[in-house]
């Protein structure tokens, strides 16, 4: 296996005359599988969506596409601590046993599948060709999520009722039970989206908002991402939120008018969140909750750290780290860190600069809030968080090597 990044290429043009059918169908599958990712069957009450079902197709694609069997050394080391995970959770769930199949299943796909399909799809082979289709694509999704998620949490509070389409916007197990997915704030429904749950929602959009700010030229479309955001309703969500705009106006320069801009955004944003309480019926003491919002509990892992952990294996909670710590042991906390992190050090050795304009910085930006907020939601086995996760991460990496091609051109021209 060919294991070496060839920086001197030149930047690849997007293909004249258009898309090509394969090119269509790559849009489609990635719009598809970002916008409508809860729509499926359930079997034995294991959810099978139709935008996972996609990823099949899309790195089939890609595997039919690729020239020999070709990863560069990058995407190599970041699945490494992903396929090490999967090998000591192996034995683990094996020896200790599961309290569920379907969370098992999940959590492999999650660990093992998901990392291969994004570092795999979104790498040259797809994006050397396709990389403004797929920009196009996740551009008119999040428009498509952030819009019609900000309808349906005003069509909920109006009329007391969803608007349910079986197959797409829900699974059709799920039709009629919107209600019981968390998302009652004492009579107020959370923004949920096509994501049927408003901190699966918001930790998505989080992922993707960095680089989708960078994509975004309407700057009323940027504002309803932020209040997307803020209407979930969600305190995680919302720390991501001020953590996004930190980053974006950061990005431009620390500058003497940027930094009151951000001072100004911050304000705004606190006054929208102290708005947002007041509809709840809430205060401050809401957002510094000392229970953490029933996760307080969790913390007790500490009194009891295994490096082999005992007990059947459960679904991961919010907190995961903690979980991570508790059903697969000292060695499986390490090696869950390693696979988060391992992208965004990989897109740092590459040269990419936590503020920047540039999209690499965005997508590096991306995963570096979700390794934060995963300490108080992570949402990590949930349709379809990990997807994005490793959809942005090779984004991330390709337009890395394209930054330093581009920088190496530029000095050959100047000598």
């Amino acid at each position: 296996m060919a294991t070496a990044i060839n920086r001197s290429a030149p930047l690849p043009a997007a293909r004249p005359g258009g898309l090509s059918l394969t090119g269509a169908l790559l849009v489609f599958l990635t719009f598809f599988a970002i916008a409508f990712p809860k729509g499926g069957i359930k079997i034995y009450e294991i959810p099978i969506t139709f935008g996972y079902i996609f990823t099949a197709a899309l790195l089939l694609i890609a595997m039919l596409r690729a020239r020999g069997l070709f990863l560069p050394l990058d995407r190599l080391f970041a699945f490494a601590p992903c396929l090490l995970l999967g090998l000591w959770s192996v034995p683990v769930v094996a020896v200790n046993g599961t309290e569920s199949f379907g969370f098992t299943l999940s959590y492999f796909t999650s660990v093992l599948y998901l990392p291969f399909f994004g570092l795999v799809v979104f790498s040259s082979v797809v994006l050397d060709d396709y990389h403004a289709g797929v920009e196009k694509a996740l551009l008119w999704a999040v428009r498509f999520i952030v819009v019609y998620g900000i309808f349906l949490f005003f069509f909920r509070q109006l009329t007391g009722s969803w608007i349910e389409i079986p197959y797409l916007t829900v699974n059709v197990a799920d039709a009629g039970q919107l209600d019981d997915k968390f998302i009652n704030r004492g009579g107020i429904f959370k923004l949920i989206s096509t994501y049927n749950n408003g901190n699966i929602f918001g930790v998505s959009l989080a992922i993707m908002a960095p680089l989708y700010l960078r994509l975004e030229t309407r700057r009323i479309l940027k504002w309803a991402m932020y209040a997307a955001l803020f209407l979930t309703l969600s305190r995680t969500v919302w720390i991501a939120a001020f953590l996004i705009m930190g980053l974006e106006s950061l990005s431009k320069g620390v500058r003497p008018l940027t930094v009151l801009y951000l001072a100004i955004g911050i304000l705004i944003a606190g006054a929208v969140v102290m708005g947002l309480l007041s509809f709840l019926g809430q205060d401050i003491s809401f957002v510094f909750d000392s229970n953490l919002g029933g996760r307080a509990d969790q913390f007790r892992v500490l009194d009891s750290i295994r490096v082999v952990p005992e007990g059947p294996v459960s679904t991961l909670p919010e907190i995961v780290y903690l979980g991570a710590l508790q059903f697969f042991g000292i060695p499986g906390l390490l090696l869950f860190v390693a696979h988060l992190l391992t992208p965004s050090l990989l897109l740092m050795a590459e040269g990419t600069r936590m503020l920047s304009l540039s999209k690499a910085s965005a997508c590096l930006q991306g995963l570096l809030i979700y390794a934060v907020i995963a300490w108080a939601d992570a949402a990590f086995s949930f349709i379809p968080v990990m997807m994005i996760f490793w959809m942005i991460a090779g984004l991330g990496l390709w337009y890395a090597h394209h930054q330093a091609r581009l920088l190496k051109g530029a000095r050959e021209t100047a000598r």
